[in-house]
């Protein structure tokens, strides 16, 4: 039984997918597919049920799946243990992203990762700041960006200002938006979760804002307002180029500006892996201290 078979194992365990799973091994489909065989034949067992809804677990792959991800934790801080300086450090971290791509410089992130910690991948989930934070208090998600304020089990790195406007359908007739409180009488795609946008929201409407739908992805939402589901948050550079592309309107009546920071747990700040990506991170965005 090699390593790799159980990154493999735990990749599609999690994700439910082989496609998914690849690309978070930087491998390919086919790839995955035979270490999950060799795996399952060196056991004598079936550790997968396959249908037309995906991939999932077997009861005894349920239980194969907590010792496999013990095995890999394991093995990982041994090595980081042993590690003399970050380019010698593995292991997979999983970032929680609250922007595009772009605007957190993930390609530039990813390519200094390979340069300088070669051992580590990233495992980035696109959500909002809410479940982010839950998800780095239980340990499924090793740290990530968030707006707002910092709960205080938390270590931040502020990386930016960014001011959020309101977008609307194309065919949304401004003029008759006299004041805030006109907006009351509209429909919102807010977002999942708990988001600080959605409190700023209600502080400014009231806790009845009409919500038709609710999404934490930023495409999506500026999606929906395209074809008229109602007005959203968005951030203020995106919704002038969507504004200029004749895809939606900028209300300005809202605008606030806020935080982002990239965070992680006080409680794991030691752990070598975290501290190889908060340094990673700190080059990124030229942070200082």
């Amino acid at each position: 039984m090699e390593f790799y078979h159980l990154r493999s194992f735990v990749a599609v365990a999690q994700t439910g997918n082989l496609t998914q799973a690849a690309k978070r091994l930087y491998t390919t489909p086919p790839a995955i597919s035979a270490h999950i065989k060799t795996l399952e034949e060196e056991l004598s067992t079936l550790l997968f049920i396959r249908s037309s809804k995906g991939i999932s677990l077997t009861e005894k792959g349920e239980i194969l799946l907590s010792k496999a991800q013990n095995t890999l934790d394991s093995a990982v801080d041994i090595v980081n243990l042993a590690a003399d300086n970050q380019y010698e450090i593995m292991g997979t971290f999983h970032l929680a992203i609250n922007l595009t791509a772009e605007q957190l410089k993930l390609t530039e992130l990813a390519k200094n990762l390979q340069e300088n910690c070669p051992g580590i991948s990233l495992d980035i989930h696109q959500q909002s700041t809410g479940k982010t934070i839950n998800e780095i208090r239980e340990h499924q998600i090793c740290g990530g960006y968030i707006f707002g304020d910092i709960p205080k089990d938390f270590i931040a790195i502020k990386v930016m200002e960014q001011t959020i406007t309101t977008i609307a359908p194309i065919t949304f007739d401004s003029s008759k938006i006299l004041s805030v409180s006109d907006l009351c009488l509209h429909q919102w795609v807010m977002m999942s979760d708990y988001c600080p946008f959605d409190i700023f929201l209600k502080e400014q409407l009231g806790s009845d804002v009409l919500s038709v739908t609710k999404t934490s992805d930023d495409g999506t939402r500026l999606e929906l307002v395209k074809n008229g589901l109602g007005l959203s948050f968005l951030e203020k550079e995106e919704a002038i180029i969507a504004e200029n592309n004749k895809q939606v309107n900028v209300l300005p009546f809202l605008d606030f500006t806020t935080s982002l920071h990239f965070v992680i747990a006080k409680s794991r700040v030691n752990e070598p892996l975290i501290k190889a990506l908060m340094q990673e991170i700190k080059i990124l965005w030229n942070i200082k201290n």
